[in-house]
């Protein structure tokens, strides 16, 4: 299953709410997460993708009764943002529409004594729109194969473009999302912040949400050009003539046309392509006029700049619009769902919750019941009467009876008893009732991941549990931890060490472990950025946790050491450097 650009918005928004610090209670979110789960539809058998999804249509419902009051709740990022981005891809390709017909229709005013310059038409409606063209699928090219910050004008304008379109979005959000900032105060406060951090995991995606909105515009004008010119043709009298100072034989026109209209010159070559008399007389000289030139060659050059329009601007800009479609959807489908915080949530809804809750299960209501009298106890007092206990020792010393000893009955009528028993364990049938699903969700720790390599510090690796750490992060992220590095954070030391370890590993992310109390400063955020160039295969998580010594290293969302932590890694702006907290299991 893949993700939609709406789904991956609302789940960085509802994310973001669990980790909110006034609000954060991890065992309420964790059992919440688990109930989902279980009201999922064959949530076992479903991928991470289907399971968020899942996950995040529950969310929605929550959400829209949280804020509804009785009434419609409010919506999420995610379908604001949609709405929002249908009405301007409508109002652009409207745009472009109405500027294109306009534009051709003044341009192609002709009043008797001034024939339209074909020349000046080609180069504004055909041979500046195709280049363009070509341009926005070089661009389009270079993101899908390196991202925006493959080079340093592609990521430019990738930021030109986020800035015209987000903030845009942002200030329509802060009118729609009225219901939102009353009920979360703390979105009021810096709305565009949040859109802004929140598009980092999927800045990728955003390109071609804005790349297909610009290429809708100028779809929109290349098929307002054509509209308008055809239009312009069918109701006036129409005169095209060429005129140049550097071209001044025919023949040189005539192949420049043939070799624009090669495209189409084998359909109807004498239809849609000027011979070589037609363009000679339909040359225009200044001294002399158009009194002297003929109709029937004036009028020859409409049908080769509708074939031109349609060729050269408006097929390839159909093209391209359907490859940015293609590629959207090639890029939701390799969303990374191994992020730690998406991992997350998929081991808080796959770990069944283990329990006790007497008002649930009715343990202390049951009624004492007093013991049911024993109804094997007689036949055996009969059998034992030799051993009898009572308390007549005198009774017992003259009752000098050997002969109940030598009866075998007891013998045969305890063979059927335990025969019979082995004939009643067919009940273990019973045991697989113990959700069997749980059983399954132990392998999904290798399928999400490769195997990370786990960096922290050589001093702190020295006296630690190893074992302990190991098991943590497996828990936390459902990830599988292939190897351990102790690291003195000075790269030119580091960087042997690291590349050895990564040889033996896949595509597993290099987490490093990173006591909170520290600051961030310049020479540690500058190390993480050594890693990530070094490195730039492997995403790069930054685990933050009190002390390697204590055996509490738990990090709390309200720490105002992780806070800080956070805003210093965000002003990285590198989308493949996150940070964590430690939870411990």
């Amino acid at each position: 299953m893949i993700l939609s650009l709406k789904n991956i918005i609302d789940l960085d928004f509802l994310l973001g709410l669990d980790e909110d610090p006034e609000k954060a209670d991890t065992k309420a979110i964790a059992s919440r997460d688990r109930k989902i789960f279980r009201q999922i539809k064959d949530g076992d058998r479903l991928d991470d993708a289907g399971l968020i999804a899942g996950w995040i249509e529950y969310r929605r419902l929550l959400f829209s009764q949280e804020t509804g009051n009785g009434g419609p709740g409010a919506k999420l990022p995610g379908e604001l943002f949609e709405s929002f981005y249908l009405l301007i891809a409508k109002w652009v390709f409207a745009c472009g529409l109405a500027a294109g017909g306009l534009g051709a229709y003044s341009f192609l005013a002709y009043h008797g004594s001034r024939p339209v310059n074909v020349t000046l038409f080609i180069a504004v409606f055909i041979l500046f729109p195709a280049l363009l063209c070509l341009a926005a699928a070089l661009v389009g090219f270079h993101q899908y194969r390196s991202g925006p910050a493959g080079s340093s004008w592609v990521g430019a304008l990738h930021q030109m473009s986020m800035r015209l379109f987000i903030d845009k979005f942002v200030g329509r959000l802060q009118k729609w999302a009225a219901p939102v900032q009353k009920h979360f105060p703390q979105l009021s406060k810096e709305t565009s912040d949040l859109l802004h951090l929140d598009t980092r995991p999927f800045r990728s995606i955003l390109f071609w949400a804005v790349f297909i909105v610009l290429s809708l515009g100028a779809l929109g004008f290349s098929t307002g050009v054509l509209g308008g010119t055809f239009f312009r043709i069918m109701v006036t009298d129409l005169a095209f003539g060429w005129q140049s100072t550097l071209l001044t034989s025919g023949e040189s026109v005539h192949r420049l046309v043939a070799w624009m209209a090669l495209p189409w010159s084998w359909v109807l070559p004498d239809i849609f392509v000027p011979s070589l008399e037609q363009i000679e007389g339909s040359r225009i000289i200044l001294k002399e006029g158009i009194a002297g030139l003929s109709s029937e060659h004036l009028a020859a050059w409409w049908p080769f700049l509708c074939m031109g329009l349609l060729v050269y601007t408006l097929i390839p800009r159909i093209v391209l619009v359907s490859l940015a479609h293609t590629a959207k959807t090639l890029t939701l489908a390799r969303f990374d769902l191994s992020k730690p915080g998406y991992q997350r949530l998929l081991m808080r809804m796959r770990t069944p919750r283990m329990g006790m809750n007497i008002k649930e299960t009715g343990g202390s209501r049951a009624e004492f019941r007093a013991p049911l009298p024993r109804p094997e106890p007689a036949p055996l007092k009969a059998k034992d009467e030799r051993p009898a206990v009572v308390p007549q020792p005198d009774v017992i010393l003259n009752t000098p009876d050997p002969e109940p000893e030598p009866i075998p009955e007891p013998e045969p009528e305890a063979k059927p008893k335990p025969e019979s028993k082995p004939e009643s364990k067919p009940e273990p049938k019973l045991e697989p009732a113990p959700r069997p699903q749980v059983v399954s969700n132990a392998p999904s720790i290798e399928k999400n991941t490769h195997g990370a390599l786990v960096l922290g510090s050589a001093r702190g690796f020295e006296g630690n549990d190893m074992e302990q750490i190991r098991t943590g992060l497996e828990h936390q992220f459902g990830i599988h931890i292939a190897a351990t590095l102790g690291i003195h954070f000075d790269f030119d030391e580091d960087q042997e060490q690291i590349a050895a370890k990564i040889k033996d590993l896949g595509q597993g992310p290099l987490i490093v472990l990173q006591e909170v109390w520290q600051p961030p400063i310049r020479g540690l955020l500058y190390y993480f950025v050594q890693i990530r160039e070094a490195f730039s295969d492997f995403p790069l998580w930054i685990v933050m946790l009190q002390t390697m010594e204590k055996k509490e290293k738990d990090v709390t969302p309200s720490d105002v050491n992780f806070q800080v932590w956070k805003s210093a890694l965000n002003q990285l702006n590198d989308p493949l450097i996150v940070i964590e907290r430690w939870v411990s299991p």
